[in-house]
């Protein structure tokens, strides 16, 4: 990134950068004890925080009528890495009659070991905006 060259920038280049066509962000991830690779590719907030809100639930309190928001976190991180798999796809056929399940996120959560989620979703993150950029937003902001 040309920091110089950002600071330079008009109202108008701005506005044209921001019409123009934005490239999703991709990565290929290999996956060493299976030796697979795995394209992902950037979520936008919007489809963040809809995973999010489809994996909360509310449950009642016992002995009271109060409830509270239940995170179900291994779905929400299969359902993220559903989401984001440019290739291969969760969802083929031979995979979830082979091991016996009804969708994409149930093969995530069959085949990869927890670490194997955790990385795959902190390169989602990544590339998703998450993590780095606030890095370089502050190179800007103090240059």
């Amino acid at each position: 990134m040309d920091i110089e060259k950002i600071k330079k920038m008009g109202e108008e280049d701005v506005i044209e950068a921001l019409l123009g066509q934005i490239e999703v962000p991709t990565k290929t991830v290999v996956i060493p004890r299976l030796g697979i690779p795995i394209k992902l590719k950037a979520l936008t907030g919007k489809q963040i925080s809809k995973i999010r809100k489809d994996n909360t639930h509310s449950e009642k309190i016992k002995g009271s009528k109060l409830e509270k928001d239940v995170f179900d976190d291994e779905n929400f991180n299969a359902e993220i890495i559903e989401r984001a798999t440019v290739s291969p796809n969760w969802n083929n056929p031979k995979l979830k009659d082979a091991l016996k399940v009804s969708n994409g996120k149930e093969v995530i959560k069959r085949r990869l070991l927890a670490g194997e989620m955790d990385n795959l979703i902190e390169q989602i993150f990544d590339l998703s905006g998450y993590n780095d950029e606030a890095e370089e937003i502050d190179e800007i902001k103090n240059s």
